[in-house]
């Protein structure tokens, strides 16, 4: 998502500050929301997305568990020996109980399994049965033989042309697709590959839904809730760390001081409703460490807005060099903070600092 308010692409460069620290550095990612019966979010993370013909005031999460399974289960992406329609007993056999489970934004549950940064993988559980998928490691397969690695090119000779459109009920979620991911139509599944821009558009991640999940899924964004919210905090932090782990990085350290600090930023983002790394009070992101007793010799900052969910956030900031450059950058402590309301709905920041 590499958009602002007035619909034109920016970032914003490195700024270096010489105070009593060094290598102050700030990084900048926004999200365009339109006027209209519906909302177009322009967004180079997955695809834009309209609901045609519904106010957006009228769009609102429709989760069924009961129905969340395609008869048929998908086979043609498996992440280390999981794949849809699996029951949640075969994957705690295969990979035993997960280090934590955490709400998505449609409303399963995706069971982390994060002890190895290499093998990062959530799966979606709902109802007793795997109803999704998601890896930016390189833990998994497809029948068509597309893997981590794999060009653009490749993937569209395997694939085809990505979907345009999803109908949902009388609703018609347009997929207007963007240089870094592709939406395709696979056994029964919504299968979003991901590209890194930065390194010749190769697949960097897979999210695999079930058909029927998706289908039920008529919103945009999850329903706000405290659980809904610690959860893509938690998520944000393990995906920088799997995509550090991947580019031979070492790990963040989890900092409860500074997400603190990042979290009062993204409700302060929300409840006054701008989108800036500086406040209408006019402090800094380094302001803000300071005013919470932050000891750096080194920091940064990302912000998002509007994102439909942790992922969507981090495929973001990835393929928008300044914030890449922050979360594969030599910081050794990452806080998440994430709010919900406001124009945006939901908002995003990063915190990185080394003491």
């Amino acid at each position: 998502m590499h958009a602002n308010r007035r619909g034109t692409s920016m970032e914003q460069p490195r700024q270096m500050k010489q105070m009593r620290f060094k290598n102050k550095v700030a990084a900048i990612l926004a999200f365009t929301l339109l006027s209209g019966t519906a909302l177009l979010y322009s967004n180079s993370t997955i695809n834009s997305i309209e609901a045609a013909a519904v106010p957006a005031s009228n769009l609102a999460v429709n989760y069924n568990a009961n129905k969340a399974v395609s008869k048929t289960a998908a086979r043609e992406i498996t992440m280390q020996g999981i794949s849809i329609g699996m029951t949640e007993a075969q994957l705690v056999k295969k990979l035993g109980q997960p280090a934590r489970k955490d709400m998505s934004e449609y409303g399963f549950k995706w069971y982390i399994y994060n002890k190895d940064y290499k093998k990062y993988l959530q799966v979606g559980v709902s109802n007793g049965k795997v109803v999704a998928l998601y890896s930016n490691s390189t833990g998994w397969t497809s029948k068509k033989g597309i893997k981590v690695g794999t060009s653009r090119t490749q993937v569209e000779k395997l694939y085809g042309k990505p979907i345009k459109e999803i109908k949902k009920g009388n609703t018609i979620y347009r997929y207007n697709h963007v240089p870094n991911s592709a939406i395709y139509a696979v056994d029964n599944t919504y299968t979003t590959v991901f590209y890194d821009k930065h390194r010749k558009n190769i697949v960097t991640a897979v999210q695999v839904i079930d058909k029927q999940t998706e289908l039920a899924f008529k919103s945009f964004h999850g329903k706000p809730s405290k659980e809904l919210q610690q959860s893509f905090e938690r998520q944000l932090l393990d995906l920088a760390n799997a995509f550090r782990v991947q580019m031979g990085k070492k790990p963040f350290k989890a900092d409860a001081n500074i997400a603190n600090t990042a979290r009062k930023h993204s409700q302060d983002m929300s409840k006054r409703d701008f989108f800036d790394h500086k406040n209408p009070d006019g402090k800094s992101p380094f302001d803000r460490m300071d005013d919470d007793n932050i000891e750096y010799t080194a920091a940064a900052e990302n912000i998002a807005a509007g994102q439909t969910s942790a992922i969507i956030a981090h495929e973001g900031w990835i393929n928008s060099l300044g914030h890449r450059e922050n979360i594969v950058g030599d910081f050794a402590r990452l806080g998440v903070g994430v709010a919900f309301g406001g124009d945006m709905e939901v908002y995003y920041t990063q915190n990185f600092y080394t003491p």
